[in-house]
């Protein structure tokens, strides 16, 4: 996949273009439905798939105070694009250069910077100065210029309307299975493995620290996740603790991931946690003795799971 920065100084190419537009923030899977007619499409006519999408939420500029906290870190949906099989990703800044251009303006983007032979956008999709133009609107633009739309029709799962601000609902709820079902795929962390202050380690259960970013967090807990690490091909399993450590560390928040089976030196590294299972909630205790005796408990409980699951007894996480 190869990632444009800004679509008015890109000396790219392109070629046959079959362009999915949206802010795709968590990419969940209404975005992923849209998406795949992209990529479907593409392959089908042997062209491209594209994703025009932003670096920042466009929020962040027509009104600040509305503007949400994002589900991903731009890496983090870099990533989540390239899992998918997309061919070229544009993460445009969204400034006020951008906001200022007219629907009409923007087409023209679409159909002569990106060559686009179709675009694949969501029902409630808005466009050009002020967001003033609809689907429909982007429907008579680009029929004037060649270019099918596609609309695709809101998705839903157990009679919900899955979109972004649905899922950071429950997210700050803590309804983390429901989470995970909108988004059609695990919750993720990517950070780099960070020096923390290794008082996990004399517990006996050392743990990555990973450097936080601006982005939504679950609520303060411990989790059971899946994960990798960076030049490894191997999927582990590990126990993370999103919080602020009450009982060592109190008021510092942090995420830190017990990887089982593992004691290596990954600092500087980056890891990739995906968040399967809310398993308790962060609490503290009484002694350095019952704070062990209780991590012990959360890996085992973890252990367990993965047994489980691995033997295929187990679907509810899926």
């Amino acid at each position: 996949m190869k990632v444009i920065k800004d679509i008015f100084e890109t000396t790219e190419i392109f070629e046959n273009s079959y362009t999915a537009i949206g802010t795709f923030d968590g990419l969940h899977y209404g975005h992923q439905q849209l998406i795949k007619g992209a990529i479907e499409k593409a392959k089908e006519n042997g062209g491209k798939s594209v994703v025009f999408t932003f670096a920042n939420h466009p929020m962040e500029i027509i009104n600040i105070d509305r503007a949400p906290k994002c589900i991903n870190t731009i890496e983090e949906k870099i990533y989540l694009f390239e899992e998918m099989g997309i061919d070229y990703l544009i993460l445009q800044p969204f400034n006020k250069k951008f906001a200022d251009l007219t629907a009409v303006e923007f087409v023209e983007i679409l159909k002569n910077k990106v060559n686009s032979k179709e675009l694949f956008v969501g029902f409630n999709f808005s466009f050009g100065e002020g967001g003033k133009a609809k689907t429909k609107d982007l429907i008579k633009l680009g029929e004037s210029m060649g270019m099918k739309v596609n609309e695709i029709p809101a998705v839903s799962i157990d009679g919900e309307v899955i979109s972004s601000t649905l899922i950071r609902k429950n997210l700050q709820k803590g309804h983390f299975e429901e989470v995970n079902k909108y988004l059609g795929h695990k919750f993720l962390i990517i950070g780099e493995v960070i020096h923390g202050k290794k008082i996990a380690r004399q517990l006996g259960f050392p743990t990555a620290n990973i450097k936080m970013a601006n982005r939504l967090y679950p609520p303060l807990g411990i989790y059971g996740a899946t994960l990798k690490i960076e030049g490894e091909n191997i999927k582990r399993y590990g126990v993370v603790n999103i919080g602020v450590n009450p009982t060592l560390k109190p008021g510092e928040r942090s995420v830190e991931v017990h990887i089982l089976d593992f004691d290596g030196d990954i600092y500087g590294k980056k890891i990739y946690v995906e968040v399967m299972k809310f398993m308790r909630e962060e609490k503290k205790f009484n002694s350095i003795e019952e704070l062990k005796k209780v991590i012990g408990n959360d890996v085992k409980n973890w252990q367990i799971f993965v047994k489980v699951r691995k033997n295929g007894y187990c679907s509810k996480d899926r």
